[in-house]
């Protein structure tokens, strides 16, 4: 709408409705236009957009390109879950260069957002945060706050994986103080999601107490408005944290009312990643064969689906699951021949570890040795600390009389918990339709 775009380009120059009414015009015609009440004559819309530095036809709806753009996101969406993404990110372009046209920001804000997203599945976190914090500048969170939250959501998200903790905490106390203005029907389960992410982000940093407020928090919505998928993944998650502060009976009270919610969700996308965080803490319980069951079933979507984000996360619960000769080299036989770089690396090399660790059991001391070099070789230099004690260890039953000084030296350094808390299944991204008020599509 015409009004839309006079609003959001004024405010975004500073400007007020009488500052832009002029002498010519007044402020109460300058509301009107902008609540879409009426439509401004030629010479009205002439002087407006003078003062607010672009040509008259940049306020002029065109609806074919807003249906083309509906068109092409459609099937950014289709070819992301096909698995296409090159080609997916070549109809966002499209899409970008048709809303630079409209002037629409807010639609502007979800195409970048989207293009943050894509490029985030693919480990590119530089270029995933540009899209996402041009995306952020570009919305107004009172006239667009779900939207708005959802952005600051992904761009903590995509903080946190960067490594850029005080970004990502910034974005997702941003995200929840928009949601906490919230009073539509809905307001209650975003509320719920922006807490979530915020859990999740203080999980990944071990402040288990702090995940568990925030993850009990949204729970106390009410759970009329919550979805049946949003309420089983908190409960997954409280049980997470109830287990890491040593909580047992409550977590296992947790996660199984978590099970019994599993039905009510239809999703199968939605299920298979729920299935695999509940298969994780079922694995801390030591409740292996229904975890490996849950996993193995997720595993199938996600190859179906061709999510290898997904897929990297649950082989590794897998191998976390068995012993058995067979099932260990199933699963590390498909890691290890999985693509290099993300999101593999990690996978990779908790698979290699894995393997060490049974060749030492053998009294194979050359392949355990050979196995941690080939993880060494791939690992960050923040995760050699850990795989370097097990090498010296492996070292020194080979004979090498340095191996246990060079251990020594390793344990008896200041020492930080190196061991990263386990992952929670990502779930497939999803590209929200633009909205289209005013253009008059079908």
């Amino acid at each position: 709408m015409v009004g839309t775009k006079i609003r959001d380009l004024r405010k975004k120059l500073g400007l007020t409705q009488e500052q832009l009414a002029g002498d010519e015009l007044t402020k109460s015609y300058v509301s009107q236009v902008e609540l879409g009440r009426i439509h401004p004559s030629h010479k009205a819309l002439d002087i407006m957009a003078g003062r607010l530095g672009k040509p008259l036809g940049f306020f002029l709806e065109n609806g074919d390109d807003m249906r083309t753009i509906e068109v092409l996101l459609k099937a950014a969406q289709a070819l992301w879950n096909s698995g296409r993404l090159e080609d997916g990110m070549l109809g966002l372009q499209e899409a970008l260069t048709l809303a630079e046209r409209t002037g629409r920001e807010d639609i502007l804000a979800r195409i970048k957002a989207t293009m943050g997203k894509l490029e985030m599945s693919q480990g590119n976190l530089d270029a995933a945060l540009a899209h996402l914090e041009e995306s952020l500048l570009l919305i107004h969170p009172d006239d667009h706050p779900v939207q708005a939250i959802e952005i600051a959501n992904t761009l903590g998200m995509a903080a946190a994986r960067h490594g850029s903790f005080h970004k990502a905490m910034n974005s997702f106390q941003q995200a929840l103080e928009y949601a906490g203005r919230l009073t539509s029907r809905e307001g209650p389960n975003i509320r719920a999601e922006a807490a979530q992410h915020y859990g999740d982000f203080c999980y990944s940093q071990r402040q288990w107490v702090s995940s568990l407020e925030l993850y009990r928090m949204a729970l106390d919505e009410p759970q009329k408005l919550i979805s049946a998928p949003r309420r089983a993944e908190l409960l997954t998650r409280i049980a997470a944290a109830e287990w890491r502060l040593g909580h047992q009976a409550e977590a296992t009270s947790a996660i199984d009312e978590a099970l019994g919610l599993l039905p009510d969700i239809r999703g199968n996308e939605e299920r298979a990643a729920l299935q695999a965080d509940i298969a994780q803490v079922l694995t801390d319980l030591g409740r292996l064969d229904k975890a490996r069951e849950l996993l193995e079933s997720s595993l199938t979507v996600f190859d179906r689906v061709h999510f290898q984000e997904g897929q990297a996360v649950i082989l590794e619960a897998l191998l976390r699951t068995t012993d058995s000769e067979p099932l260990v080299e199933r699963y590390t036989t498909r890691i290890l021949h999985a693509p290099d770089g993300w999101p593999w690396q990690d996978t990779k090399i908790y698979a290699l570890r894995v393997l060490a660790r049974r060749a030492v059991a053998a009294e194979d001391y050359a392949l355990a040795k050979d196995y941690l070099s080939r993880a060494l070789a791939m690992a960050p230099n923040e995760r050699h600390r850990d795989l370097e004690c097990e090498y010296y260890i492996v070292q020194s039953r080979l004979g090498d009389p340095g191996a246990l000084s060079r251990l020594w030296e390793h344990l008896s350094e200041a020492n930080d918990e190196t061991t990263e808390p386990r992952k929670f299944t990502p779930r497939l991204p999803v590209i929200s339709a633009p909205e289209m008020a005013g253009v008059g599509i079908s």
